[in-house]
């Protein structure tokens, strides 16, 4: 918590600081936002649909409808201090994290460019996950009501240092970027969180591939109370435990994407793996493909998904209590889904959406679905209906 709170004032205060000697009556300053009022409507009543892995409630057995899933609100200050060093603050109030609206700090960086080619930005920054990382908030950029969720399950920033290096080719731009710092979290921490991403644009057409290490720390209550009971029993089981806690781990995440926009259509499909085998989490692979075309205001568009855990040890008639058995079974989120979405630009800053979901988990599979109430059955399937309206400011 420390090293956040450093990173922040260290980022703050460079653009504070410089900021004093700006000139003022110029356009060095900018304030905009953005925000989605959403409403969405599950038909699983024993168990919820939740924004991001850390969120506990959302829509479904807390709510049939809510707008928890979607709904929020950011405001971003934007400072050009000077042609090549910038600084970024944003707060967004969403419920995800923090389980309430509690405004959050979200960015906080400055960013300095060293030449045409070359950058770097110290302070908060979007966790480079993703191909849509840097707005994934912001429903607006998106044809969908919502990024699919087997692959945007994370919705965390990074407290760190960031390079991108820029090669121009004829039409064709490659992009180098390496990062370092940690993330720090209601639920889980990465330290030492590293990594590369490589992005190829050339023409309608993106291709990024990245790789990130770090290790991990995932704290629960329930998973606190568990491991720390097996670890003090004499019992076969107790190496089983170990192998399994996900309270201090090695991880990795991978990405591949690619995406074509000529205009009229889009299409666009991302896989991920995060790896934390052989902990409770397993070894995840997800990915998605969507298309979708544009005629006038209207963008319909329809995306299919898929998720697959694995890696995960279960201890079978090792665990006398059953409890780790329980554990490892309640993270399989094998699941997969199809969804159609309507996006209806009504202005230059406002967008109408509707999407109509069907999630299948697959046998025995806990779908990844949290807020589990008695009844609750592995492996059903349900609907997930939304609407919304997104805006920019």
């Amino acid at each position: 918590m420390q090293l956040k709170k450093q990173w922040i004032a260290l980022a703050i205060g460079l653009a504070l600081a410089q900021g004093v000697q700006a000139q003022d009556g110029d356009d060095r300053f900018k304030l905009s936002g953005f925000g989605t009022l959403g409403v969405a409507h599950s038909s699983e009543d024993k168990a919820d649909v939740t924004s991001d892995f850390q969120t506990d409630r959302g829509v479904g057995a807390s709510d049939a409808t809510s707008g928890r899933l979607d709904s929020r609100v950011g405001v971003q200050f934007n400072a050009n201090f000077t042609d090549n060093f910038t600084g970024v603050v944003q707060a967004v109030s969403e419920y995800a994290v923090t389980k309430s609206y509690r405004p959050e700090l979200t960015l906080a960086h400055v960013k300095y460019r060293f030449s045409s080619a070359f950058s770097a930005r110290l302070g908060r920054i979007s966790a480079p996950l993703y191909m849509l990382s840097e707005y994934q908030r912001v429903g607006y950029a998106m044809p969908w009501a919502r990024p699919p969720q087997e692959v945007y399950n994370y919705l965390l920033p990074m407290d760190g240092i960031e390079g991108q290096y820029n090669i121009t080719a004829g039409e064709t731009v490659i992009g180098i970027q390496g990062f370092y710092g940690r993330i720090d979290s209601e639920k889980a921490d990465v330290n030492a969180m590293r990594g590369m991403a490589v992005t190829v644009d050339k023409g309608a057409s993106s291709f990024r591939v990245s790789h990130i290490l770090g290790r991990v720390q995932y704290v629960t209550a329930d998973i606190d109370a568990l491991f720390n009971t097996y670890r003090n029993l004499p019992i076969p089981a107790l190496a089983a435990a170990a192998r399994l806690d996900p309270r201090d781990m090695d991880g990795s995440f991978s990405g591949i994407g690619y995406s074509y926009d000529p205009g009229d259509w889009f299409l666009r499909s991302e896989i991920i793996r995060a790896d934390y085998a052989p902990s409770i989490s397993g070894k995840t692979t997800s990915g998605y493909a969507s298309v979708g075309y544009r005629h006038g205001s209207l963008t319909p568009s329809f995306t299919v998904a898929h998720v697959d855990v694995r890696g995960q040890e279960m201890p079978g008639a090792l665990d006398p209590f059953g409890l780790l058995n329980g554990a490892v079974a309640s993270n399989s989120g094998d699941r997969h889904s199809y969804s159609a979405a309507l996006r209806w630009d009504v202005r230059d800053n406002v967008a109408i959406k509707f999407q109509a979901s069907r999630v299948e988990n697959h046998a025995g599979s806990f779908g990844g679905l949290d807020n589990l109430q008695p009844g609750f059955q592995p492996g059903r399937g349900y609907n997930l209906l939304s609407a919304s309206v997104d805006f920019v400011f």
